[in-house]
């Protein structure tokens, strides 16, 4: 007997929300989406800000059996960095400082200990 195809394991591949909408979205969807956000308008060559928080949409727990275990944060392909979760002593929101010379689409992965790697993306 085959077991469930690799878009029905949470643990297989990347998830994806099926809407940007977070109307749109299942419970699960909300909780695991990590949503960025930049703070005024990014330009090549100089700094700015970027916050990437899962649980915006719906709150995801956080405690030792389901927690969000780190976030990382990648322009189009290139890696910018990651932060590292413990369990109910830190909030699943990471905030890094970034230049970057090419203003690509901002793409942000979490890693729930549960439920999977999920992905959000933002563009520039």
């Amino acid at each position: 007997m085959a077991g469930p195809k690799c878009e029905e394991d949470l643990f297989c591949g990347i998830n994806l929300a099926k809407s940007q909408s977070s109307e749109e979205m299942s419970d699960l969807e909300k909780k695991h989406t990590p949503v960025i956000s930049v703070s005024g308008t990014p330009k090549e060559g100089e700094a700015f800000e970027v916050s990437v928080k899962v649980g915006e949409y719906l709150a995801h727990p956080n405690e030792h059996g389901h927690f969000i275990a780190w976030i990382e944060l990648y322009s189009e392909d290139t890696f910018i960095g990651r932060v590292d979760f413990a369990s109910e002593r830190a909030a699943p929101t990471a905030v890094f400082t970034v230049t970057l010379n090419h203003l690509h689409e901002l793409r942000a992965l979490a890693h729930c200990n549960m439920h999977g790697t999920w992905k959000g993306t933002k563009e520039l």
